[in-house]
């Protein structure tokens, strides 16, 4: 999934880069690359292979050709730099992927004279986009909670999932081995269960509560139960405040479609959110 992920990532961000350059956007074609390679190459695809591949000829093809079609496609913009990166991939042999294209050098085996990526539509896979950005979500948001407990990068949690009936994000694949797998590593979970714990903490994710455990050796119950109250406390003027905004016709009639529909989400997050932490708080009463 994360392969099918990558590879349609790029054909996507390279379309539209190619697209930027025609209509001389240049700002654009900027943007949605170094969105495509800092973001989604760099944070992502590059810390998910990690565990496999080493072991994976295909996963390496597609490391190699998402790199360099990414390369190629920044020319324009970083002449120097990737002509300097492009003179060590060219010299990487990998298996071709169908679909791919990436016409070599004319002259001196230069970058400025290499053709520019092309990908076929076949690789544009929404399907895995979908799949892999509810699996970051939820990665997100356990990054979240570590970071509240100042839980250490090494220590391996215990990741609990709702009740299937509760959320589509298990029906849609954030269930499946193959995000599990990926969660384990970029999220630095243990085990992943369907068991409650005595002491876990809950976060909401997809409309459900999940819960996570084994975040210390041991939960100091006072100053735990401050924490979630102040949460719960701050979370009710958030609610408040978004209540207010939405229940205004000025704001409610009159604002952009966008707007209005970002602030009913912010203020159904803020919902789940303080629900999980009484739901947590109630564990220390």
């Amino acid at each position: 999934m994360v392969d099918r992920w990558m590879l349609s990532r790029v054909a996507t961000q390279v379309r539209a880069a190619e697209a930027a350059l025609t209509s001389y956007q240049f700002a654009d074609h900027a943007t949605a690359l170094y969105d495509l390679a800092w973001r989604d190459f760099c944070d992502w695809y590059l810390e998910a292979i990690k565990p496999t591949v080493g072991a994976s000829t295909a996963q390496r093809a597609v490391l190699a050709h998402a790199l360099e079609a990414i390369v190629r496609a920044l020319h324009p913009t970083m002449p120097y730099v990737t002509e300097v990166i492009f003179e060590r991939l060219r010299t990487i042999k990998t298996a071709p992927i169908q679909g791919v294209t990436m016409i070599a050098s004319r002259k001196a085996n230069l970058l400025c004279s290499a053709g520019w990526p092309e990908f076929g539509d076949a690789l544009i896979d929404p399907a895995a986009e979908l799949a892999f950005d509810r699996v970051r979500t939820l990665v997100t948001a356990i990054r979240e909670v570590r970071a509240q407990y100042n839980v250490p990068p090494k220590r391996q949690i215990t990741l609990h999932l709702p009740d299937v009936k509760q959320t589509a994000a298990v029906e849609d694949g954030v269930g499946d081995d193959a995000a599990h797998a990926l969660v384990r590593t970029l999220a630095g979970v243990g085990t992943i269960t369907t068991q409650a714990a005595k002491i876990s903490v809950a976060f909401a994710f997809d409309g459900a509560e999940w819960r996570l455990s084994d975040l210390t050796d041991a939960v100091d119950a006072a100053s735990e139960r401050t924490r979630l109250t102040k949460a719960i406390a701050d979370l009710d003027k958030s609610i408040a405040t978004l209540d207010g905004r939405l229940s205004n016709p000025g704001y409610a009639d009159k604002a952009p479609a966008h707007m209005v529909q970002q602030t009913r989400d912010q203020l159904n997050k803020a919902k789940a959110e303080r629900d999980a932490a009484k739901n947590t708080l109630e564990q220390f009463a």
